[in-house]
């Protein structure tokens, strides 16, 4: 067992380590705070600057602040890294509590297969220290700078979740700080109801201090995993195959990812099923050559001359597409954000649907068409691509039998900044919504949603556990976490 450790150095390549889909702005800097990650689709936005900024480092300090700010009438914004796009973590003027310096990994429990993190610890870090111990989290952001406590706040969502769920499903206790300054504790042994209803909630119900997460037995640098992986030159082939999967998962698959990359008149797609395999002297090289390759594109990005940096972009693209034969489970975990930089280029925005299974086509297509629309009638967008992730999670189900698998439905959309204003983008969003509320999908809520308080909670998943959207509706988003 092991308690507050600071993350060391990876394992593997250690420049790969220093690659993140964001080279041209860095998040340790003060002017990072003004911004969340919108300035990826509109980098022209304007900075929303706070005026305090609290520094925790223990509970303690977490609980001493809110009780301050509640005796100066402060509203208190909770942010970590700012991944949001939907005004979770930007206050012009107002007060952040900033959980960046409590990254502690509090303790490890290789007996019982759990270890507790402060919020602050980025997914990626905390992978890195248990892989010392020959564990690892079933779930982990792509991202690298995806910090726990974040995804404790959003859900999670990973191409392992067909299997392990969301993130949240692997969260089996919390501690936090409620609005009032009062420290609780709640688990899912003790108190499934208090656990759901702080996991997910956007920071509504106080300040996540720490967490404990079941961990698995795995070397995620060395296991290697074969992809399987069917292309597809029609929508209609693409949504059916990648339906078929989905709904029944291969028994041995361990990670399943589809794309659908829609570039106007040419489409092509991807599915991919990763599966254990053995780690031989030849595959390994492929795993190796390939990766390098790859994070190569990822690490230049940025720093080339921008004709050249668009044009890696798109073979960065087709390396996706055309993804390696053999990957560790380390490189398939991390494997999009260390090669497309969303800083390079046109710029780009998600918008994030998470439909039932046997939703997951109709939903699909009919969002799909809806981005085509606009494109075709303003173009604002050039190349659309639709990511799908199965979910099997019992948050969602709520306590539904057999109302458990989902589908995650992501769109990374290509923005064409001269066509695209504002106003436009509002309009898109609601329409994207207008399709998830009549199809009763769910959206990721820290992708860019409505305003509208009433259509915020019926596309809100965290809505099953504060009772029915009419009860609800007019209740105030004051505070937010990510």
């Amino acid at each position: 067992m092991a308690r507050s450790e600071q993350p060391g150095a990876s394992r593997g390549w250690a420049w790969a380590r220093h690659i993140n889909s964001h080279e041209r702005f860095v998040h340790d800097s003060i002017d990072s705070l003004g911004y969340d990650w919108s300035r990826i689709g509109d980098p022209s936005v304007q900075p929303a600057f706070p005026l305090r900024v609290y520094l925790p480092q223990t509970t303690d300090d977490v609980a001493r602040i809110v009780r301050e700010a509640a005796e100066l009438g402060l509203e208190v914004t909770v942010r970590a890294h700012g991944h949001s796009s939907n005004d979770l973590v930007v206050r012009g003027g107002g007060t952040l509590l900033l959980t960046e310096k409590m990254d502690r990994v509090l303790e490890v429990d290789e007996e019982g297969l759990t270890a507790t993190v402060q919020p602050g610890c980025q997914s990626a870090d905390v992978d890195d220290v248990l892989a010392a111990r020959g564990l690892g989290l079933p779930v982990i952001g792509d991202h690298a700078h995806v910090t726990t406590g974040g995804f404790a706040s959003v859900g999670g969502i990973s191409a392992s979740s067909f299997r392990h769920g969301m993130f949240v499903d692997i969260v089996e206790a919390l501690e936090y700080v409620t609005w009032e300054g009062e420290v609780r504790r709640c688990s899912r042994a003790d108190d499934p109801a208090e656990l759901n209803r702080v996991l997910l909630s956007l920071g509504r119900h106080g300040v996540i201090t720490a967490l404990t997460v079941r961990v698995e037995r795995v070397d995620k640098y060395g296991t290697l995993w074969r992809n399987h992986q069917t292309h597809y030159r029609s929508l209609d082939a693409f949504l059916a195959a990648a339906g078929r999967v989905l709904a029944e998962p291969p028994p041995e698959a361990t990670f399943l990812r589809g794309m659908w990359v829609d570039a106007g008149r040419l489409g092509v797609g991807q599915f991919s099923v990763y599966s254990p395999v053995r780690a031989t002297a030849l595959n390994r090289l492929v795993n190796d050559c390939s990766y390098r390759f790859l994070y190569g594109l990822g690490y230049v990005a940025g720093r080339l001359p921008a004709a050249i940096d668009r044009a890696l972009k798109y073979v960065g693209l087709l390396g996706i597409l055309f993804s390696p034969r053999y990957a560790t489970q380390k490189n398939a975990e991390s494997f999009s954000d260390k090669i497309l930089d969303s800083s390079v280029g046109e710029p780009t925005r998600y918008l994030v649907a998470i439909a039932r299974q046997a939703d997951m086509e109709a939903v699909s297509r009919r969002l799909l068409d809806l981005l085509r629309r606009h494109r075709d009638e303003h173009g604002c967008f050039s190349v659309l691509t639709l990511y799908l992730k199965g979910i099997r999670s019992p948050y969602l189900a709520a306590g539904r039998p057999h109302d458990d698998r989902w589908v995650e439905v992501l769109f990374y959309v290509a923005i064409k900044p001269e066509r695209m204003t504002p106003e436009l983008m509002d309009r898109i969003v609601e329409e994207f919504d207008d399709v998830c509320v009549e199809t009763g999908t769910y959206r990721y809520m820290h992708s860019k949603t409505t305003k509208d308080p009433v259509r915020r909670k019926l596309l809100d998943p965290h809505t099953l556990y504060e009772g029915p959207p009419a009860a609800v509706a007019g209740e105030e988003e004051a505070t937010h976490g990510t």
